[in-house]
């Protein structure tokens, strides 16, 4: 039996991800805003931590405005990549028939925010209605969000995506890739304009990209893979959405790579998929270390390779180079 067909029923057998149970009352979010998809749960009592301090309600509605432009961000993030061709992580391979909301908690983070990869129903939250959710956690208290700088949510829904299209991990792609993701909406094509140069050696290689979440390659993949003004065509009903106090969401109308970026996390699936088979593993639920082991590299790697090729960028000597590392 061969390894395609031996992949073909994997995939049947593992249809979707498993949606676990929570007992968490979550008792300090006693409001839910719903939009479409998404459900954003919050706190309307001052007596608690997770109490939104900017209570501006600028439309009057009796829903502070940084609940909504939460949702607005939120929305317009994944409208903006459905447009742009990439799988809704409600509609992927992993998630389809088991998660049906994308749930947004803000709460009193540390950091900016966090999004959890297995979906859960909490027993316990009347409000969360038994249904099974994908749950991201927002700080409750950004300063000056969204201004003309945050768009923390559109990170983290993107990591969503990531998580539904394979089952790698690691920072260097994890955050590395989403970086780049943040300027759909963020003003400016790519991080650095792209200008670092691929890496041309493998100590290189794992100094400047594997050991460094917030690295340079993905903006370098982006511009090389993108020969355009970066001029993103997107429904004008979807380009002049505004926030709640009439600024408009999308920063520029420029992002470059994207047909690059969603062909490379196709290119990802394949190598996980086949990972999966040759393993004998849940495509769709691998062990942490499995997940985040270093020898995933290679693999991912030759998936980002395959997509260079499939774009013809292998004719100069920066991307002779990097398409011969291992």
């Amino acid at each position: 039996m061969n390894a395609l067909i031996l992949l073909f029923m994997s995939n049947q057998i593992h249809a979707a991800v498993t949606c676990g149970t929570s007992a968490s009352t979550l008792p300090n979010l006693n409001s839910v805003y719903k939009s479409g998809e998404f459900r954003i749960f919050y706190s309307s009592n001052p007596a608690n931590a997770d109490y939104i301090p900017d209570q501006s309600d600028a439309n009057n509605n009796s829903i502070p405005d940084y609940v909504e432009n939460v949702a607005i961000q939120a929305t317009t993030t994944t409208e903006a990549l459905t447009s742009l061709g990439f799988t809704h992580p409600l509609n992927s391979d992993r998630y389809t028939g088991a998660a049906k909301f994308i749930d947004i908690h803000l709460t009193a983070l540390t950091g900016n925010g966090v999004a959890y990869e297995n979906p859960s129903i909490f027993i316990n939250k009347p409000t969360k209605e038994g249904k099974c959710a994908l749950n991201l956690y927002i700080r409750n208290n950004i300063e000056e969000f969204p201004g003309n700088y945050w768009t923390t949510v559109t990170h983290e829904i993107f990591h969503l995506y990531q998580y539904g299209y394979n089952q790698f991990k690691g920072g260097w792609y994890l955050e590395g890739m989403t970086n780049w993701a943040e300027r759909v909406l963020r003003l400016g094509t790519q991080g650095g304009n792209g200008l670092t140069p691929l890496p041309d050696g493998q100590e290189q290689l794992i100094a400047e990209v594997y050991e460094v979440p917030y690295n340079q390659l993905w903006h370098r993949l982006a511009v090389l893979s993108d020969t355009t003004n970066g001029q993103l065509n997107l429904p004008p009903n979807l380009v002049n959405r505004t926030y709640i106090d009439g600024t408009k969401v999308f920063k520029d109308d420029k992002l470059k790579g994207y047909l690059f970026i969603k062909k490379t996390l196709e290119n990802l699936k394949i190598k996980s998929d086949q990972i999966s088979s040759q393993n004998g593993w849940n495509p769709h639920n691998w062990d942490e270390t499995d997940q985040s082991n270093p020898a995933n590299r290679t693999f991912m790697l030759k998936a980002i390779q395959d997509s260079m090729l499939q774009f013809g960028m292998n004719q100069t000597q920066e991307e002779k180079d990097f398409l011969l590392l291992k």
